[in-house]
């Protein structure tokens, strides 16, 4: 008899795993998210959010009507919840945001302080902390960016999503920035995130969300990804320039691949593409007051495109474009430096730096971070070396020159 109820018990548990999905709601029920927009309203509801809805028989593409691949719904709350809620007067399905890949926040709402915004797609189960966020210039709305169509890739979300990835990986004035970074950068002290801005012409808002733009070779309203916003705390200070930018992210140890242009003695332009990198940052001390942050940088190039008649088959030569590559990384890492102090927001994590190194001695500057950041004593020490030249050594142009 005690067998059987062992038995018995053991079986009752068996079936507890296979419970099956019992709060399960079907696909043809769900309306799919791609991407969100927030922008600030005048009034007590000042908050519109727009959601860029997936029409999965546009994708599909057998049993659709010939309609737009995503719809766009919008909503007003005093909370971006209270927004989403309303939503359901809207759309006949149940949103569903687990498939989110950006998240759009106009300038004039990121300057008021995005930390309620933050915190919702931090404490929502379903948003992803991998969701790429992006800052809208001013003139734009959010809700703008979500209604365009981008000729290539039919989800305009998706596609936004992968132009900050080819970007970084190819230009290097930008770089992915996640939910999760937001909210790191958030936490550094008398620092702020960096936030990839994207832009469009204002005239051409209306005639991007037409499905008929597609139709076009040279489509008007398209979504440019721009140079990086600079916060501190929550709040959006101002925005970088694109040789700030590019500093930025030689700093932050972000670059992947970008050109580098020098002119030589005046001889013609030479274009140099930066293969490999390496950016180091330690902290060293001339007394317990004075900090000092040193930046490493290592660096390989080939050589790409050349408008000059210089002997690369020379060593002095390849070491004189060597030391020009040198300063040109510095002037543009010194330019970001210089727009971080003048915005007294350390978005470099120098302070966490100094916690790392020297914890003890953190403990000081901390309460006087503020004060010291701006004028923080830094030092660069960059180390470049042109690896090759691609297919050929001397330019045509050097034979012109002997003859």
């Amino acid at each position: 008899m005690i067998k059987k109820g062992i038995l018995g018990v053991i079986l009752c548990s068996m079936l507890l795993p296979i419970t099956g999905c019992w709060d399960a709601i079907e696909l043809n029920r769900r309306a799919v998210v791609a991407g969100i927009g927030i922008d600030e309203m005048p009034g007590k509801e000042r908050y519109l959010v727009s959601f860029q809805i997936i029409i999965a028989d546009e994708i599909s593409g057998k049993a659709g009507r010939g309609a737009t691949p995503v719809s766009i719904y919008s909503a007003r709350g005093r909370s971006v919840m209270e927004a989403v809620r309303r939503l359901s007067r809207k759309v006949p399905r149940l949103v569903s945001t687990a498939h989110t890949r950006v998240v759009v926040i106009s300038e004039e709402l990121a300057r008021e302080g995005i930390s309620d915004i933050v915190d919702f797609l931090d404490r929502d189960s379903d948003i992803r902390l991998t969701a790429k966020i992006y800052i809208v210039k001013k003139g734009i709305m959010a809700k703008d960016v979500t209604s365009a169509l981008s000729p290539i890739g039919k989800i305009t979300a998706y596609a936004l999503a992968q132009k900050a990835e080819m970007t970084a990986g190819e230009y290097g004035a930008n770089y992915s920035v996640e939910v999760d970074d937001v909210i790191r950068g958030m936490l550094v002290p008398n620092g702020g995130p960096t936030i990839n801005g994207i832009e469009m012409q204002p005239d051409e808002t209306d005639e991007a969300r037409r499905k008929s733009n597609l139709e076009k070779a040279d489509s008007v309203g398209l979504i440019t990804v721009s140079n990086m916003a600079v916060f501190k705390g929550d709040q959006l200070k101002d925005w970088l320039n694109e040789e700030e930018s590019q500093g930025l992210v030689w700093i932050k140890n972000k670059l992947k691949n970008t050109s580098i242009i020098i002119n030589p003695d005046g001889d013609g332009d030479i274009t140099l593409d930066v293969r490999r990198n390496k950016t180091s940052t330690k902290v060293k001390f001339k007394d317990a007051e004075h900090p000092v942050i040193q930046f490493n940088v290592t660096a390989q190039l080939s050589v790409r495109e050349m408008d000059s008649k210089i002997d690369l088959r020379d060593p002095q030569a390849l070491h004189g474009l060597e030391g020009q590559v040198n300063e040109e990384i510095i002037r543009k890492m010194k330019s970001a430096v210089k727009k971080a102090q003048s915005l007294n927001s350390d978005i470099f994590g120098f302070g966490e730096a100094i916690k790392r190194q020297n914890p003890k001695a953190w403990t000081q500057l901390e309460g006087k971070w503020a004060d010291m950041f701006p004028r923080l004593e830094i030092e660069y020490h960059v180390d470049s070396i042109v690896r090759n030249s691609q297919m050929r050594d001397r330019s045509f142009k050097y034979n012109m020159k002997e003859k």
